[in-house]
């Protein structure tokens, strides 16, 4: 594996575009090349050595080459945007749309992101170590669809207005949830290990998805209603799933009975908000 580094230089308190961190714009580069690639900071173009020393070597093959952002990146925008194959590493925090549109490989945030990370995904695994803030997996104002494809693992809390307009995908949160988490939903999963907050599954419609609350919900909006409580065979296979990526209290879960919410009745949805219950 091939891996070019970047180490971010200095704090700037006007966010820098770079959009050119994704392996798909560095692979067969040199990296002089890759050194005066153009980044955006406010209305002016930069080379990226203006803001990152740069070093390692780069691969032909996108699956065979790894970024490593070393350091903090919280001021930097767009990294691993429209990635399509191949890792990056972020050794630190970032900043807004890391992942977004996001069609393959992998991608690591060891510290928190900002807004908007992974939206619109498509593919590929997002990893994020620490917090992520709201609209993770949204779609962008305007559009009817978020996230289609890929997964989200958040080992933290996250924000507001996660997973709106999602179609497809996982999510899978630790931590705990902000309000209107799967706003809009038609289709995809979401697993919450910590606590819901309010207006989860607000408009949702269905189409299969549901939100998986395994630790408890603030308030379940009154156009849910339940319908049935029950230990189903799928959501076993769900959880062996999220343990082989990593989240070890999936085993907690997998005997333990739910109750079944169906909504968003002000939408005509057949959405689903499944409240897990202690053993």
């Amino acid at each position: 594996m091939k891996e070019l580094i970047l180490k971010p230089k200095e704090f700037t308190t006007i966010p820098i575009e770079a959009e050119v961190i994704t392996p798909d714009k560095v692979i067969g580069k040199t990296v002089e090349e890759i050194k005066k690639q153009p980044v955006y900071k406010g209305n002016k173009t930069f080379e990226l050595q203006e803001f990152f020393e740069v070093s390692g070597e780069t691969s032909e093959d996108i699956n065979d080459q790894t970024i490593i952002v070393s350091g903090d990146a919280q001021h930097i925008k767009y990294i691993g945007a429209n990635m399509t194959g191949g890792h990056v590493i972020i050794k630190g925090n970032t900043g807004m749309h890391t992942a977004a549109q996001m069609t393959g490989g992998e991608l690591v945030v060891e510290g928190d992101v900002g807004d908007w990370a992974g939206a619109e995904m498509k593919g590929g695994l997002l990893r994020i170590n620490g917090n992520a803030s709201g609209l993770l997996g949204s779609a962008y104002r305007g559009s009817p669809e978020g996230m289609t494809g890929g997964c989200i693992v958040v080992g933290g809390h996250v924000g507001y207005e996660v997973a709106s307009f999602m179609r497809r995908g996982m999510i899978v949160i630790r931590g705990d949830a902000g309000p209107f988490l799967g706003a809009h939903m038609n289709g995809g999963e979401i697993f919450v290990f910590g606590k819901t907050a309010k207006r989860a599954g607000s408009q949702a419609k269905g189409n299969g998805g549901f939100i998986a609350c395994l630790g408890g919900v603030e308030e379940i909006l009154p156009t849910y209603i339940i319908d049935t409580e029950y230990n189903p065979t799928f959501m076993r296979l769900y959880m062996q799933q999220i343990k082989a990526l990593g989240v070890k209290e999936a085993d907690n879960f997998i005997d333990t009975p739910i109750k079944r919410y169906r909504g968003d009745l002000a939408v005509g949805g057949n959405a689903e908000l499944l409240v897990f219950e202690k053993a």
